[in-house]
């Protein structure tokens, strides 16, 4: 399955839906008017090729050598249950776009903000970015991996670990990264 069918048979999951009431910390950020929505924002730009949605023409990216099927013939049925789940987690934040590889599997509103970097028979590794380091016991690694890029990863072993608190901290991503939100509090 490539990314414009897998994207198709997921329709329903892609447009704005909202899903999970946001925590307060979420709240006070959009009523600070942090929020951007896409109708503020130039289109994004379609590969020819794959089908990918992309910030600006010709971005370099690897174009469809990968594929979900790809990802799904290695994930045991309990990895498959938690990266559905997570999925779903992420069509809570409103549109996105999937970008498989062969390293990871992207998940992009206007740029990457979270993803799914290793498949195991008990587990899934998960991240996400944000403008600043959180700290909790539940993440694996923390690291700026460029000026304001900060990449949280956690391994995920049980659906309950995929709760409210992780929906939380990943509709903060794609607000403040995905939709890049933190470029607009910058140019204040």
């Amino acid at each position: 399955m490539d990314c414009r069918q897998h994207q198709e048979d997921h329709a329903h999951l892609v447009g704005g839906h909202r899903g999970l009431p946001q925590d307060n910390e979420d709240a006070a950020d959009d009523a600070s008017g942090d929020s951007v929505t896409s109708k503020e924002l130039r289109p994004l730009w379609t590969c020819p090729k794959c089908r990918l949605k992309l910030l600006t023409k010709n971005l370099w990216h690897s174009c469809g050598a990968a594929t979900l099927d790809d990802w799904y013939a290695r994930m045991s049925p309990l990895a498959r249950q938690l990266y559905q789940r997570f999925e779903r987690m992420i069509a809570n934040c409103g549109e996105y776009h999937i970008s498989p590889a062969k390293t990871r599997i992207a998940f992009l509103a206007r740029v990457r903000f979270a993803g799914i970097t290793r498949v195991s028979e008990d587990a899934i590794t998960c991240s996400f970015a944000l403008p600043s380091p959180l700290r909790s016991h539940r993440f694996i690694a923390v690291e700026e991996v460029a000026p304001g890029w900060w990449s949280h990863r956690l391994r995920v072993t049980d659906p309950r670990q995929l709760d409210k608190q992780l929906q939380g901290w990943l509709r903060r991503s794609y607000r403040l990264m995905g939709m890049q939100g933190r470029l607009r509090r910058r140019a204040r």
